[in-house]
């Protein structure tokens, strides 16, 4: 198919949807059982991971470029970035359900997807252990299966049942971009992650992920950094890291209390957050 047929069915597809669009979208709640969750679209990378965590991947018709775990999500059609999506390319795979982050947009995307006759959940976020717990059970029972939702929710929590708190005090960097470190302040999936693993924000001070300044670094004097292993990777790996000016006399970088992972794990409160948490604790454990 040339470009000039495929734009010009795509205008068509939209312009049937218009068309169509009655009474029967849904902007769905947590709690509600979709109308139909045969076809979904998923905006969300943890979102994705609740699904097959389900057994209800079968669902799935595309997903957004935040889905890389599993592997076997990656091989899906994709839709865009969760928060720069396109009404066109979500249509053109005709979901009955558009299963979304909190941070799903742009806003005026959503408008018109919920305009054209579009089902759509999106799923509150809130950056604890009871957010992960109801994220799980909001997608459970959309898809009409709470009981493996109830299940879900009993393993997630499992690894974090014994978790205590800890003098430790630390920050999470999704890396070193502009040669400044972005930092986890509180009220960020960083901020959650110290809290859920028992440790202490050394930023708890700042709101949102900022840039943190060499002086403001060493001011904080974080015991361990903890880093998405692709903010790793683009710093240069380990001994560039520990050699950057912001971050090389720190208590963290001097002691090489440095520890990498996963990013979506770290991050994304899906099933994977809480167990990653605890892998934290423990490794910072056997370092200390």
């Amino acid at each position: 198919m040339n470009r000039r047929r495929q734009g010009g069915w795509k205008s068509a597809l939209v312009a049937g949807c218009l068309f169509l669009a009655g009474t029967t979208a849904q902007a769905m709640s947590c709690g509600e059982v979709a109308a139909d969750a045969t076809r979904i679209a998923v905006a969300g990378g943890s979102l994705t991971e609740i699904l097959y965590e389900l057994g209800e991947e079968q669902r799935i018709v595309a997903v957004d470029r935040t889905a890389t775990y599993p592997d076997a999500a990656q091989a899906l059609p994709q839709i865009g970035y969760v928060r720069d999506l396109s009404a066109e390319g979500i249509l053109s795979l005709e979901p009955t359900l558009v299963l979304g982050e909190h941070d799903m947009g742009p806003p005026e995307v959503v408008a018109q997807l919920e305009s054209l006759g579009v089902d759509m959940l999106i799923v509150p976020e809130s950056f604890d252990t009871a957010g992960v717990a109801e994220k799980i059970r909001c997608v459970a029972a959309a898809v009409g299966n709470p009981s493996a939702g109830e299940t879900l929710v009993a393993s997630t929590l499992a690894p974090l049942e014994k978790q205590t708190g800890t003098e430790a005090r630390g920050v999470v960097l999704l890396g070193v971009r502009g040669g400044a470190p972005l930092a986890a302040g509180r009220n960020t999936s960083g901020h959650g992650l110290l809290t859920m693993a028992g440790l202490d924000n050394a930023m708890r001070d700042i709101d949102g992920w900022k840039g943190v300044s060499e002086e403001a670094m060493l001011l904080a004097a974080p015991d361990f950094i903890v880093i998405t292993q692709r903010g790793l990777d683009d710093a240069g790996g380990m001994q560039a890291l520990l050699a950057h000016p912001a971050l090389r006399l720190t208590p963290a970088a001097q002691n090489r209390r440095i520890i990498a992972m996963d990013g979506m794990a770290m991050l994304g409160f899906g099933p994977r957050t809480l167990a990653t948490a605890a892998a934290l604790r423990a490794e910072l454990e056997a370092i200390r």
